[in-house]
């Protein structure tokens, strides 16, 4: 018997190959944007509907905003599909999205080395929650990476001025205590301090 992951990787496959025309996938987009909108208004049905009819027509935010929603509800074999479908464009998202699910063994075989792979993408991307991801695992050596401290604070750094408040706080503490291979600096770890808690101001 075929499986359900092998039906939906075929019909993909065959989305792929069908030519769109503009007037198409202006639709798709139109669709797309209404469905992340339900969704975030919270009407997740009609959301849903939107976001499945959009992402069929390729429009990759749609792809990301359901694999999203598919991976926080533990439907983990669509989720890593239309993560998978989204980042063949090097969606920063996607990208993250699916590193998420190889380091996690969702949807697919864990794969730490893959899964960092897919991040360090997404955060040479700027996508900030990748580029944390990316700094964490070079400052404890996980997902494949060599541990290195500098390197590490270099990615805090760019993901701090981003506005990422976690980031933030890590070279708060890491130039308080002189870690992550920086020196102790008081009015530095001050000022990263005061600029968390601006941010954190609703």
């Amino acid at each position: 018997m075929i499986s359900r992951s092998v039906v939906i990787l075929c019909y993909l496959a065959l989305l792929a190959l069908i030519p769109w025309s503009s007037a198409a996938a202006a639709d798709a987009r139109a669709d797309g944007e209404r469905g992340i909108a339900e969704y975030r208004s919270g009407n997740l049905i009609g959301g849903m509907r939107l976001l499945e009819s959009s992402a069929q027509a390729g429009y990759v935010p749609a792809q990301v905003t359901l694999a999203y929603i598919l991976d926080q509800s533990e439907n983990n074999t669509a989720a890593f599909l239309w993560y998978s479908e989204a980042a063949r464009g090097d969606d920063p998202a996607a990208l993250f999205g699916l590193g998420g699910m190889y380091a996690k063994g969702e949807g697919t075989a864990p794969d730490p080395v893959q899964a960092g792979e897919l991040i360090r993408r997404a955060a040479e991307l700027d996508h900030v929650p990748a580029m944390r991801a990316y700094a964490y695992a070079l400052e404890h050596g996980s997902l494949g990476f060599d541990q290195g401290y500098r390197s590490a604070a270099e990615w805090f750094r760019r993901a701090a001025e981003h506005g990422d408040l976690d980031s933030m706080r890590r070279l708060r503490d890491a130039y308080g205590l002189g870690q992550l291979g920086l020196a102790v600096d008081k009015r530095k770890a001050e000022a990263w301090d005061a600029q968390m808690r601006r941010g954190a101001q609703p």
